[in-house]
């Protein structure tokens, strides 16, 4: 607690007698510094006054607040009986200080001074001192912001209750406070009349502040009141579930603190449930055994080509500028489609409303810097860039290739929005963000026949729009168009059998949704969401390379020497409306939540068939709608024991490369997918929870290499492949309490696949039967924190090499291979660790860590190779051991 107080010596307690020199006797008084009167007798103090009671001044409000200290020298006359008759100030420290020491000072009480031993009058300067002082707490300070999820704007008026009947209001900007809360865990209840009620456990710990962020979705008045329902859900810790059936949701605050993630928030996906690990240097995210290419990528709803730059390391979304990630793996509602796996979602936080904010970051992989905040009343501003500088730091310390094997990626991000808030129910944003990668990978040899290289290059920019409107009764009206270009190349070299395949295409998509309740017991979203492309294609080069998922290879293999080219343009297309309800039955306790989304898919091909002499070009179109219902059912047992399960039909045009009339297949049809999952949640206890979820997925009309040995004209590929996946994921969930949070995710799965009708199921290359990763983070206090993290997977799989024969054509050996995918990488495991300490720098903030990778420095192998002839098997290795240091300045 801050209050006043005077330093003293032993004369009184809370202030200090300057001079006592002015006497008063019941004759003529003796002013102060005066020459006595010749012959006259001069009183002696015989005994000074003492201070018996002392009142304290009240600390003036506005002066607390700014943490200014003063002290006020007062002039008090004090009466015979010890009273005081008068002050006057000496020394001024302000009007404000002034009067409360005055008004304190007045209430004293001495014991009389005594000249010549009588009682007398007596005047004395004393000083008060205004200090802050901190006592030892007893409670905890408990704040924080109550928002709409969907538009991240503040809700007032939002009742936040505790359980020991202490009561807060939010105000227009949504926040709350409470000054004293016993230590201990609490019960927080949030309710509105439009609000469900809502309630979650927080622990406080005396003389600390508990800040906290709350994300509501707004409901019928009907439903308030329901403990029971599945819908007690608060976005405060990480990860969490929503409303969709298998969810992961980590907040940015805490991911940035879990180790190997380098601060990166987004990277906190490959530790997420059901997600595999991805080989070291891809950055790929395979989700329950899908494709890569086959899980979405979202940043507020625009789709980003992926999550991760060339070699894992980053993001593409800098951290600063990301409120939260989620991860949905399969059975996701209708608002999203166009991809058979998984759903990745990263929501931008909004602008900050009070001041301008930033921060700068240097670490060994690169450096960055982010500003928001406002610029006027109704106006904010957002942007962050980053740069990569590993490559050139590498050069610098070391002679060695560190790049042959894991490839040294070299990246740029950056993002920009400015956003107009006419009011907390309506707002409109414009902005935009860009990403280019470039990685190379050269293995040399002293022969040039056996030299290989590979470049790869991305580049992609988005520009949108989003205007965002909240009429009224948990209603929400967003309208997102959006555009932007992107660029992929690869080249590949093996000796002299270089394969380059260039495409370049503009990508658009528009966003509108209307999500409202339409009676007591139904929720209904209904909207429209529109994709297209439009690109135009270049290869050249061998017809097997670059290798796709299932064909007869293994790393290193020379390409075949049957070369050709191709240039085609292509565009596709789907503008989808989609409807569903959320029916919320038993007293909120069952939720069906039925769909429908119409998914009319069109592609237009410049060429039908390859290029053919002088003849004039033919063009080829595909046109396919399907109707994807989607069904979702959430029941609570009880208030710790709650059960899902979810159905649904996904569809996903070709890619642009796979419409090649000489490489691929220009009448391609779009590849088609169900997703079936069951799932139960347990809350253990106040902090812990578990969640077991049993899934199966079955896609067709995959596009594969034409089985035939002698493929008809443009029918290289076909839509003939198949696919299913199946396991089961478990979640043990530690929420964030004491500076503690953590989690154990273990994903059992199978994914397999089928190349033509007829043949056998065999394993997908991205197939990974055990997948465990556990990790926690503790705050130590004092701005230290640690975090750890153990991660095991079971190696891809490979196929077999049984022999080799000499090819005198080509002068090189050729593999004789075995059945596709029947041996196996060897399995991964690594432990990482992560050391923090925060410093608070005049209102500023100093956070440095050292993030060390793989700190047992185990070997781990990424690969298997074999030497020119395959007569013996070795491994690519992995990262060793990997410290990453840096230092991060936030404003």
């Amino acid at each position: 607690m801050l209050k006043g107080r005077s330093l003293v010596g032993k004369i009184c307690r809370s202030g200090t007698i300057l001079v006592a020199v002015s006497l008063a006797a019941p004759r003529a008084a003796v002013a102060q510094g005066a020459a006595p009167v010749e012959h006259e007798h001069k009183p002696k103090l015989t005994k000074p006054p003492a201070l018996v009671k002392f009142v304290e001044a009240a600390y003036p409000d506005a002066e607390k607040a700014a943490g200014r200290a003063a002290s006020v020298v007062l002039l008090v006359a004090i009466s015979p009986t010890g009273t005081v008759d008068d002050v006057a100030v000496l020394t001024s420290a302000g009007p404000a200080f002034d009067d409360a020491a005055i008004a304190a000072v007045r209430q004293f009480l001495f014991t009389p001074a005594e000249i010549d031993n009588q009682p007398a009058a007596i005047k004395i300067q004393y000083r008060y001192d205004f200090v802050l002082k901190q006592e030892a707490p007893t409670t905890a300070v408990f704040e924080g912001i109550v928002k709409r999820r969907a538009t991240s704007a503040p809700l007032a008026g939002v009742d936040v209750v505790l359980d020991d009947g202490q009561r807060a209001t939010t105000d227009e900007r949504g926040h709350f406070h409470f000054d004293a809360v016993s230590p201990g865990g609490h019960r927080v209840s949030l309710s509105r009349s439009d609000l469900k009620a809502m309630q979650t456990e927080e622990t406080f710990e005396a003389g600390k502040k508990l800040d906290a962020t709350y994300d509501v979705e707004e409901q019928p008045p009907e439903q308030t009141g329901s403990e029971d329902s599945d819908d007690l859900e608060i976005v405060v810790v990480a990860p969490k579930l929503t409303k969709q059936i298998v969810s992961t949701v980590v907040e940015a605050d805490q991911a940035k603190r879990v180790a190997g993630t380098q601060g990166d928030v987004l990277k906190i996906v490959e530790n997420m449930p059901g997600v595999s690990r991805a080989t070291a240097g891809s950055g790929t995210v395979v989700v329950w055994g899908a494709a890569p290419e086959d899980t979405r990528v979202y940043v507020d709803g625009v789709r980003v080509p992926q999550l991760y730059h060339f070699g894992g390391l980053r993001s593409v979304v800098h951290t600063d500028v990301v409120r939260s990630v989620e991860l949905i793996p399969g059975g996701y509602g209708v608002t999203y489609g166009r991809g058979l796996g998984g759903l990745i979602s990263v929501e931008k936080r909004a602008p900050a409303d009070d001041h301008m904010h930033g921060s700068v970051q240097l670490d060994f992989l690169d450096a960055s810097a982010s500003v928001n905040g406002p610029i006027s009343d109704k106006w904010r501003i957002q942007g962050a860039v980053r740069r990569s500088h590993l490559d050139w730091l590498l050069d610098r310390v070391t002679s060695r290739d560190v790049g042959e094997f894991f490839p040294i990626p070299k990246y740029y991000d950056g993002e920009a929005a400015i956003r107009y808030r006419e009011s907390d129910k309506e707002w409109v944003e414009v902005g935009g963000l860009i990403s280019s990668d470039s990685l190379s990978r050269n293995i040399a040899s002293l022969s040039p026949d056996d030299r290989k290289s590979e470049t790869q290059e991305l580049y992609f920019d988005r520009v949108y729009a989003r205007y965002e409107k909240l009429p009224g009764n948990g209603s929400l009206i967003s309208v997102v168009p959006w555009a932007g270009r992107d660029h992929s190349s690869i080249v590949q070299r093996f000796g002299g059998t270089p394969t380059s395949l260039d495409v370049w295409s503009m990508n658009y998509g528009l966003r509108a949704s209307y999500r409202g309740q339409v009676s007591s017991f139904l929720n209904a979203n209904v909207g429209l969401d529109l994709e297209g492309t439009s690109a135009s294609a270049n290869r050249n080069g061998s017809i097997t390379s670059p290798p796709r998922e299932g064909d007869a290879h293994i790393f290193g293999q020379p390409p075949s020497d049957a070369v050709n080219n191709d240039q085609w343009n292509a565009v596709i297309g789907s503008a989808s409306p989609y409807a569903e309800g959320d029916f919320g039955l038993l007293s909120d306790r069952l939720h069906l939540v039925p769909g429908v989304r119409l998914e009319p898919i069109f592609m237009s091909v410049s060429r039908r068939f390859p290029k053919q002499g002088n003849a004039p070009d033919s063009g080829a179109y595909v046109g396919d709608i399907s109707i994807e219902p989607r069904l979702s059912v959430r029941y609570a047992l009880t208030n710790r024991v709650s059960f899902k399960a979810a159905y649904g039909k996904y569809h996903q045009p070709p890619a642009v490369a796979d419409l090649s009339p000489t490489f691929g297949n220009p009448l391609l049809t779009p590849s088609a997918a169900t997703h079936l999952l069951f799932g139960t949640t347990v809350q253990l206890a106040a902090l812990l929870s578990a969640e077991t979820t049993v899934f199966y997925s079955r896609s067709n009309d995959l596009a594969v290499r034409n089985p035939s040995p002698t493929p008809l004209l443009a029918q290289a590929l076909v839509s003939e492949g198949q696919g299913r996946s199946y396991g089961v994921q478990v979640l043990l969930r530690r929420e964030l309490a004491q500076g503690l949070f953590g989690w154990v995710a273990y994903t059992l799965s199978r994914s397999e696949r089928q190349d033509a009708p007829g043949l056998s199921y065999r394993l997908f290359d991205y197939d990974q039967t055990h997948v465990l990763t556990a990790l926690a983070s503790y705050d130590l206090g004092k701005g230290f924190d640690v975090g750890a993290r153990f991660r095991y997977a079971t190696g891809y799989p490979r196929t077999p090499v049984l022999g080799s024969y000499f090819d005198s054509r080509r002068n090189i050996y050729v593999p004789d291979l075995g059945d596709k995918n029947t041996e196996r990488i060897p399995a991964f495991w690594a432990l990482d660790v992560r050391f923090a300490k925060h410093f608070k720098i005049a209102g500023t903030e100093l956070e440095t860590y050292l993030d060390i990778q793989n700190v047992t420095d185990r070997t781990n192998y990424e690969e298997i190779v074999y030497n020119v002839d395959y007569s013996r098997k070795g491994y690519i290795r992995g990262l060793p051991i990997l410290p990453i240091a840096g230092a991060k300045w936030t404003f």
